[in-house]
């Protein structure tokens, strides 16, 4: 079903970065020719084993549903929907990674109880538009290659965080096309973001949307909508407006032929803008101007930047920005990367002074980044030490020789 034209473009990309970061055409083949149990067959035994497998002659009800969402969804590859004891609001989806398996959709059944069958027709196709767009696919490869996600590098973290919450908003889009019907969509997400029945407090559908306006405005102000697995549910809300009213929307709708929608790519980036700021506070955007120019210029004292002190600029940028390449490159191309530097210490320290001693030693850090350490490096730090950070000489000499007796590994095979 249209796959590549109904992903959000920011998403598609992301994905498709982190299928190839991950080396995903080679592991899904070892997995699969492997058989590494953690396929979609080892789940399918667990949950034939202690759920309620829904088919049409023991549940022809809900199983009449679900067959209703694949055939709006055009989908024809097998999939097995199981109903699960529990009575958290929530459900997932799993894609088969081996010939033959059938993807599962399992749901819990406090979402049967709870939702309309409209709104479960959302909710259903939700988690069949993660296995159609194959994001289902991406999640089983990071969490094959990160089991234990504290292992994750800061750099793909951030990355996999944003593209998560991307997805969540790709697979919206076809829960819509499943339950065209705005009303019920928005009176699920007030279900299950509240665990209330609509109807029992009389629910105000246009008075919902009026207030998911104003909070969708105060985390535009604040950014913190970063900081979250998924997408707030303004967020979530105000995209699927947005797509039920494209010209995207439309073409699928008339035609089944989607169209490229630029207005709508547009107004998506603007809207979901707030995932991918970490911090709206003038101190964090000062400390990241002075983590990329300081980390350029200490790379390049020796007129040499290597791929260690490359890294360690970006591992350092990876805490203030999701994509601190490009972010480094923008610093690039203003020029001036003196001046910036100097820009970001006074402001920093005329808002934070303890900052010093943070900054200072980062500088260290990045002189023996690539285990040497030369004479123009150190000159250069006893300068920006008296003269920026406001230290004598015999406390900058201290700063550096404790970092270095901490940090540093000198290379045993320099050339001389």
């Amino acid at each position: 079903m249209f796959s590549n034209e109904i992903r959000l473009p920011l998403e598609k990309k992301l994905g498709d970065d982190l299928y190839r970061t991950l080396e995903g055409d080679i592991l899904t083949d070892i997995i699969a020719e492997g058989k590494i149990e953690e396929s979609s067959n080892y789940y399918q035994l667990i949950l034939q084993g202690h759920s309620f497998k829904a088919m049409p002659n023991l549940s022809p009800g809900v199983s009449a549903i679900f067959e209703e969402v694949l055939g709006r969804l055009e989908f024809k590859e097998p999939i097995e929907f199981y109903i699960n004891n529990s009575p958290e609001l929530n459900a997932f989806a799993i894609a088969s990674t081996e010939e033959g398996q059938p993807h599962i959709v399992n749901l819990n059944s406090g979402l049967l109880q709870m939702l309309s069958d409209q709104e479960l027709r959302f909710v259903v196709g939700h988690e069949i538009g993660h296995i159609i767009s194959r994001n289902a696919n991406i999640s089983k490869l990071i969490n094959f290659v990160y089991p234990n996600p504290a292992r994750i590098p800061v750099l793909l973290q951030h990355k996999i965080n944003l593209w998560q919450k991307l997805a969540e908003l790709t697979a919206d889009r076809y829960g819509f096309i499943a339950n065209p019907d705005m009303a019920s969509c928005i009176s699920g997400f007030f279900k299950i973001s509240s665990g209330l029945n609509a109807e029992r407090i009389g629910f105000d559908f246009n008075a919902y949307l009026e207030e998911n306006e104003r909070i969708l405005a105060r985390f535009r102000e604040t950014g913190a909508g970063s900081s979250l697995s998924h997408p707030i549910n303004p967020i979530r809300i105000k995209a699927i407006q947005l797509f039920a009213g494209s010209g995207l929307y439309k073409s699928l709708k008339e035609n089944h032929q989607p169209a490229a929608d630029p207005a709508l790519d547009e107004a998506i980036n603007d809207l979901t803008l707030t995932l991918m700021v970490f911090s709206s506070s003038p101190l964090d955007q000062y400390r990241k101007q002075f983590i990329a120019t300081a980390g350029i210029i200490m790379a390049n004292i020796d007129e040499q930047m290597t791929e260690d002190e490359y890294k360690l600029i970006l591992n350092s940028l990876a805490s203030f920005t999701i994509f601190p390449s490009e972010y480094l490159d923008t610093i690039l191309k203003a020029g001036e990367v003196g001046n910036q530097l100097m820009e970001a210490i006074s402001k920093i320290l005329e808002i934070n002074p303890s900052d010093r001693y943070v900054m200072f030693d980062m500088m260290v850090s990045m002189v023996h980044t690539d285990r040497r350490i030369s004479k123009p490096e150190i000159t250069f730090l006893f300068d920006i030490g008296t003269r920026m950070f406001g230290m004598n000489r015999k406390e900058v000499a201290q700063l550096i020789a404790g970092n270095l007796q901490q940090g540093w590994n000198p290379e045993l095979y320099a050339q001389s």
